[in-house]
C-alpha cells in the first residue's frame, strides 16, 4: 500500500474514485489506533509536494516514520531472499544500517511477523 509522509505524519491510501481518477484521497496510518480524522488529497498525477491536508492530527508527528517504513520493508525483503538464515541475525545486521528504527521496533515485536515472511 502506497504511504506518504507529510511533516513526520504518515497517510496511506483510503480511496481513489472513478475510472480515470483525478484525486487520490489519504488518511492518517493512526486512524484505528488513535482514533485521527486527518485526511488529506493529492491530485491522481501528483507529488508529495501537492498533498493538502484536509483535516488535522489529534497527535505528535513521528520523526522516524520513514526510516521505520524503510527498515521494514529492508527486513523483509532480506527474509524472504535469505530463509535459511535465523531472523535474529537479519534483524541485528539490519538494526545497525538503521539504529533509529531498530530502538522503536524491538526483535520480540517483529519476530512473528519475519516467521511468517518466511513461510510465504
Amino acid at each position: 500500500m502506497p504511504r506518504y509522509i507529510v511533516d513526520g505524519f504518515v497517510f496511506h491510501v483510503n480511496i481513489t474514485k472513478g475510472r480515470n481518477p483525478r484525486m487520490i484521497y489519504l488518511r492518517c496510518l493512526e486512524y484505528k489506533r488513535l482514533g485521527c480524522h486527518a485526511r488529506a488529497v493529492i491530485p491522481y498525477d501528483g507529488s508529495v509536494q501537492d498533498i493538502k491536508v484536509n483535516k488535522p492530527h489529534n497527535h505528535p508527528p513521528d520523526h522516524t516514520a520513514e526510516e521505520k517504513i524503510v527498515f521494514l520493508r529492508e527486513l523483509k525483503e532480506v527474509t524472504l531472499k535469505n530463509p535459511s538464515v535465523p531472523s535474529r541475525t537479519i534483524y541485528t545486521t539490519l538494526s545497525e544500517v538503521y539504529p533509529t528504527a531498530a530502538r522503536e521496533i524491538p526483535f520480540d515485536s517483529i519476530r512473528h511477523k519475519m516467521t511468517r515472511w518466511k513461510r510465504s
